[in-house]
Formats: structure tokens, sequence, C-alpha cells
């Protein structure tokens, strides 16, 4: 069962949201919806994912992507980041800063204000050694050279 853990980043989550060496080959969950009413979800990696402090969460997903396209229309996102005996749930409202990066024109620039952030842990009484083993991940056989392309991206993010 969730519990709610506030309106802003947890210290922990805010962590994991600024390491990009230790979560580059993560997936970041994350839901819209369509113009249909429907759930859309989609997968981000952690090399399109910053945040830039403990209320503002920065992405660069593809510009002509449904889920941008969502965003913009209705400016709601759902973010699940899952990793080892945690998962948090973030909620919020999300601008478009740019929509062509300086560093990377196939990707905009948004702004996700963090409104609710609810978290599972492990609840050890309950769960009986129950837990998340490992976080969604995925292979690229290039992903030196796109940790260093993320870089340029990310920062660009934060300005």
């Amino acid at each position: 069962m969730s519990k709610l853990v506030g309106a802003e980043l947890p210290d922990e989550l805010f962590r994991w949201l600024t390491d990009l060496e230790a979560n580059a080959g993560k997936i970041i969950m994350i839901c819209t919806v369509d113009e249909n009413g429907w759930p859309h979800p989609a997968m981000l990696s952690c090399l399109e994912v910053v945040a830039k402090d403990q209320s503002n969460i920065r992405l660069a997903p593809y510009k002509d992507s449904s889920t941008t396209r969502n965003m913009r229309r209705n400016g709601k996102l759902a973010m699940m980041i899952i990793d080892e005996r945690v998962a948090y749930y973030i909620k919020g409202t999300v601008e478009e800063l740019q929509r062509d990066m300086d560093s990377s024109p196939h990707v905009s620039k948004l702004n996700l204000k963090v409104e609710q952030v609810l978290t599972d842990h492990v609840d050890e009484q309950l769960e009986r050694g129950a837990y998340v083993a490992a976080p969604p991940t995925y292979r690229d056989p290039n992903l030196a050279m796109r940790i260093a392309e993320a870089r340029v991206v990310l920062k660009e993010l934060l300005d």
C-alpha cells in the first residue's frame, strides 16, 4: 500500500534523480492521459530526467512523441521510480520550457512541478521477506557514449 510522502521530493529520491552514474541503465516509467482520456504509459531512461530541486524535475522526451503531446495538451504527468526495495510515485503539472533543445534538437525541455509524492516501501512484518529485487533496466551497447551525450543534455535541462 502506498503512503503519501508530501509535495516535494524526499532527500533519498532527490539524490536518486541526480545520480547519473548509478542510474544510467535504469528506466523510469511515466503515465500521461491521451486525448480520449486513456492512461498512456511510456518509459524514459535516467539519461532523460534530472531533478532541478526538490520541487522540480526536468525531462527531455522526444518532442514529437504521443507522450510529449499529451503533456503539452493537459499538463499532467505521473512518474514511477522503482528500485531495489522501494517505489516512488510522483504526480505533477508539466510545462514546456523549450520545444527544441540546443544540445539535442529532437527532444523538448519540460519541467514537472512536483505536487504529490507517494512511496511503497517494504513492510517486513507484512511482506515476510518479499520486496522489489531490482529496478527495471535496459541494455545499450553504446551506454558509455550515451552517458557522455546525456551529461550535455542534463546540463542544459538544469539551466
